[in-house]
Order: structure tokens, then sequence, then C-alpha cells
């Protein structure tokens, strides 16, 4: 990727091309800012190039809140130009996060891209602001910010986690969810073992970040998955341990009929594969269900599908299955730092998601047969989508008993699961493990 002509005069009058990542970043910054799509990868010449690309482009979007407070200190005027303001946030991004980034190459790199778009007007402010946020950037990482700005959360997510926990478990917790997203991968086991594939890392000069036996699971440096060691073979597929282990507390037994009634992007449908089920892979997304029918032909796992409302009854499916998996639309607050689209969400629009979770809920318990599992789980953090939503259930639904769940790094201490990425380095995850009593 580049910008139209790309390129600056060093003090000699010689030409000095912008790095391609930060031209890349730029680029996916304005096109997210324009059309509201994330882009699946950020494409460059070079790998490392499209690493970098990515890693500020997400940069941003986790940071964005707090580089705008740091870039206003600077401004003069609350009416910066759209692509000016991308720019900025990009280059302040690197100035404040990325040691390997030296502070001179990300303030010359937005000046020559200033230079050579149609923002040539803003060239001296760029610069001067820029020089500036490097200059002072210990005393703004130590200004005492309200948390919601210094980490670039809505406030009424950090206020709805103050109510539910103490200041200190937050402010951690927002901390964790700067982090950089790592890799999980889930191997299958139907084609090759753990030791084989960590063997297969190793002579690819990819170091595990850390390994389970349980499932089993390699925790790796983020990169691009289809250039991994048996990608196209399916000896893996991507999927962070918190949503593998759900499935294993459910102790699946070969042969058990499991209906995944929410399944894209089809991890959960996989790993009861793998645990010996039968599974039927629904979604109400035709397009996102396709995806699945990829990722399983990949493995080469025969997996039934059929797009299917969740909420809307099937008569044909009324006491059908061994097992149940409920996993319900929701706020996404526990996977924020991979997703940080969901920042921008409202509290109205996560309270509208919780009359269609009990609806669900509701619904497919009747497709459990008697003495047959449900499983309720989400990737948010918030009580009212979690335990709430099973209270309110067995409280409603006599024939339904909870029964504790114990996983070796999570915390069950409540007899659900719960994932915290600051404690665990896993996703934010919640799942509830319930059983239809034979009478």
């Amino acid at each position: 990727m580049s910008t139209e002509n790309p390129y600056g005069k060093n003090g000699s009058g010689q030409k000095q091309q912008v790095s391609q990542a930060r031209t890349g970043a730029l680029h996916a910054l304005q096109s997210y800012r324009l059309k509201n799509i994330l882009p699946e990868t950020i494409n460059c010449d070079r790998e490392d190039d499209s690493r970098l690309a990515e890693r500020i482009f997400f940069g941003v979007l986790q940071n964005e809140r707090f580089l705008d407070h740091c870039l206003s200190g600077f401004l003069h005027t609350s009416k910066t130009h759209p692509r000016v303001m991308d720019l900025l946030r990009m280059s302040a991004y690197q100035i404040m996060f990325l040691d390997r980034v030296p502070d001179s190459a990300a303030v010359n790199d937005a000046v020559m891209i200033c230079r050579a778009s149609r923002q040539s007007f803003a060239c001296g402010m760029v610069n001067a602001v820029l020089r500036k946020i490097s200059a002072e950037k210990t005393k703004l990482f130590q200004a005492n910010l309200d948390p919601s700005v210094r980490y670039s959360h809505p406030d009424w997510l950090v206020l709805q986690m103050m109510q539910e926990h103490d200041e200190a478990f937050t402010r951690s917790w927002l901390e964790g969810n700067q982090s950089v997203p790592e890799l999980c991968l889930q191997i299958n086991t139907r084609l090759i073992s753990l030791e084989a594939y960590l063997d297969l890392l190793h002579k690819k000069k990819v170091q595990p970040l850390s390994v389970r036996e349980d499932f089993p699971s390699v925790r790796i440096p983020a990169c691009r998955v289809d250039t991994l060691p048996g990608y196209r073979e399916g000896l893996f597929y991507v999927q962070d341990d918190a949503a593998r282990a759900s499935i294993h507390c459910i102790g699946l037994q070969p042969g058990m009929r499991v209906l995944d009634a929410c399944a894209a992007p089809g991890g959960k449908s996989m790993a009861a594969v793998l645990d010996g089920a039968e599974v039927l892979s629904c979604d109400i997304n035709s397009s996102r269900l396709k995806r699945c029918r990829e990722n399983y032909e990949r493995l080469g796992f025969r997996i039934e599908t059929r797009v299917m409302d969740a909420a809307e009854f099937c008569y044909e499916f009324e006491g059908e299955f061994d097992a149940v998996i409920a996993d319900v639309p929701c706020s996404g607050t526990g996977v924020i730092r991979r997703h940080p689209e969901i920042r921008r969400r409202t509290y109205t629009e996560v309270r509208e998601l919780l009359p269609l979770q009990r609806a669900i809920l509701c619904n497919l318990s009747r497709y459990v047969r008697r003495g047959g599992i449900l499983l309720y789980s989400t990737c948010s953090v918030l009580r009212e989508e979690d335990e709430a939503q099973v209270n309110v259930f067995l409280e409603t639904h006599p024939d339904f008993s909870a029964v504790p769940i114990c996983c070796d790094g999570f915390d069950c201490s409540n007899g659900m699961l719960r994932s915290w990425t600051h404690q665990n380095g896993n996703d934010g995850f919640f799942a509830a493990k319930m059983v239809r009593k034979h009478d």
C-alpha cells in the first residue's frame, strides 16, 4: 500500500519513502472511519510491515479516547480535518506506545504523508503537535485521568465494572484489555498429536507462549494464521482456551448428539467433535454459516449445518439432544481487546440484547432430552448478561438444575466458569452448565 506520491526530501534533496506500514495503517484507519468495516488484514510488500500496520491500526482503536485527550492539549481548534486527525492519532500512538519506532521517524513520516497528500496545509501543525507529544509523553502517561479516558473505554462500562468489582480489580481488567491479543491454537488431535505439532512450530521458529495438555492447545504471538504450519492441512483451528474450556466442561462422550445453536464462527462445534460428539451446527446468518463449513472442511470434520433462528421453536428438535450449546449474542465486553469497535457500543445497545438472550435460552432448553445438558455461555463480563440470566432461567424452569463447573486456570468459585484477561491471559468469558432432570 502507498499514498499518492508518498515521498518527501531530506536536507540534501534526496527522496525519502514513507514506511509502507504507516501508509497502510493510515489507509485502514480512514477506510474504517468512512465505512465502519474492520480489515481482516493490511497487506504490505513485507510481512513485517503488514504486522506493524495492523499493530498501529488496532492500537489506535484501542487507545483512541486517550490519544484524543493527549492531542487536544496541543491543538488550538476542535475542528481538525478528519484525515489529519487520523494521521495525528496514528503518529501519536507510535510515539507513545511503540518503543521500537523512533519518535523522529513517526514525526517525519507524518509530515511527509501530510505534504504528499491533500493536507499539505497542515504540515507545520502536525510537526509541532507531534514534537510536543514526544516531549511530554511521560507527563501524559502520569496524569491522573479518569480510567475511562486513560484506557479508552466507554463511561457506562467502567461504571458498571466499578459497581460489580472494586477499583483495583477494574483497573487491572482495563489494563488487560489494552494488551496485544495472542493466538490460541486448538490442536486437531484426529490428525496430529500436541507433541508433533509443537515440533512443527519449533521448525518454523515459532516460540509457544504457553501450552495446555488437557484440550490440547498452544498459545503463540499474534501472526497471520494461514502462514502457520499445518493450516491448510487442518492441523489446528483458532479458539481461545476459555471458550474451549466451556465445551470441555460439558463432559461429552462419544456418540452424544449436540446442538450448537449459535455456532459461528464454529469453534465450539469443532471442540465438541474433538470430544467425540455428533454435532448439528446452526446459525441465523447464512454467510457466517458458510464460513463455519469452510473451517469444518479444512479440518476434515463432518458436521451437519443448518440455518436456524435460535429464538424460534423447531418442533423436530424437541427433546432430541444430549447437549445443547447456547452461546448467545452478547455485548462482547470480554473480547474488547480483540474487537476495539466494541468500545463504541452504548449501554442501550447492551440492554436491548437481554430479552433476546432470555428468549434463546428458554427456547433451546426445550431441545434438551431428560438428563441432558444445557450450556449457556457469552463472551461478556457483565453479570446482567451472565449470572443474572442463568438465575432467572433456573427460577422459571424447575425442570433444570445447575451443575457446578470446575476447570483449572479459571474462576469457578460460584460453580460457573469465569475467565478474566488480566488474570489468565485468555478472553473474558462466562459459562454455566445445567442439567434437565429426569422427573
